[in-house]
């Protein structure tokens, strides 16, 4: 667990497993003794929030447990389910005889895409890489926090001699695990064309030319970000069918495509902008 982060997807928002420290006081060379941290992120709805809040530690546990254990969800129909279970209502006189094998044909359309999307998800699975389940949850160590979360930026982050960094500019929904490094690409801008200004010989803060190529370039990098994310919140919340295949088909493209999957990491490390930036 020590290098894996685990998250998963639920109909009220993600849970995720987020691994701290591993920690053996007696023997650090014995992997099989070693006590594991992790910090847990649950964002969920207010209701549901305060229930959680409400639980005894064993409860608690429980609860986590059974969302972090539960295992792969079974493929959804791309066609509703009373399309592919019964005859089309409702045909008008003429078209009444196409109903059954209409209905046959959204079967057989729904069996090949769902064996489509399982086989790409089982492509991902072998005795070298076999899916894996997190860890058991056995204990809490800290305390549990509740807050309301928020998505929001600033209007400039910028003024006279002044520059917003990380969530003094901008905030945004764990989900994507990216408000440090947001941050850290901001610091990485800043620098940049503090840098610029100084082998110029101009002064930074004494005229807005530097302090606004960094605001502009911040902000579409960051607004891409914050949108890509809020999109993404919305489409894993649907319960839509065809949206939650179609959702369950892209993952796992994304998944066996090698190239796009390396370039969403890279972005998602901030080593690759989702908006390029002229260097």
């Amino acid at each position: 667990m020590r290098k894996t982060a685990y998250q998963r997807f639920m109909k009220n928002g993600p849970m995720a497993l987020l691994p701290v420290w591993s920690f053996n006081e007696d023997n650090r060379n014995d992997e099989d003794k070693l006590e594991e941290y992790a910090n847990v992120v649950w964002s969920t709805t207010p209701s549901h929030a305060t229930h959680l809040q409400s639980l005894s530690e064993e409860d608690f546990l429980v609860a986590m447990n059974d969302v972090m254990l539960s295992g792969p969800a079974n493929t959804q129909s791309i066609f509703p389910q009373e399309l592919t279970e019964n005859i089309l209502p409702n045909l008008p006189g003429p078209l009444a005889p196409l109903s059954a094998p209409l209905t046959g044909i959204a079967k057989g359309i729904d069996h090949l895409a769902r064996g489509a999307n399982d086989g790409l998800t089982m492509s991902r699975w072998s005795e070298s890489k076999p899916f894996q389940l997190p860890p058991l949850i056995t204990s809490v160590v800290g305390p549990r926090l509740a807050f309301d979360l928020s998505t929001s930026q600033a209007q400039s982050y910028v003024a006279p001699r002044v520059a917003l960094v990380g969530d003094a500019a901008h905030t945004v929904h764990p989900m994507a695990g990216q408000g440090l490094n947001l941050g850290l690409g901001d610091v990485e801008s800043l620098v940049r064309h503090y840098q610029t200004a100084q082998e110029s010989g101009m002064d930074f803060g004494g005229t807005m030319h530097f302090l606004n190529q960094y605001n502009a370039e911040r902000r579409a990098e960051v607004s891409a970000v914050l949108g890509g994310i809020h999109a993404l919140h919305e489409f894993f919340a649907t319960k839509f069918e065809p949206a939650v295949y179609i959702r369950s088909l892209g993952m796992n493209l994304v998944n066996a495509l090698g190239p796009i999957r390396k370039h969403l990491a890279e972005i998602a490390a901030g080593r690759r902008g989702a908006v390029m930036s002229k260097r």
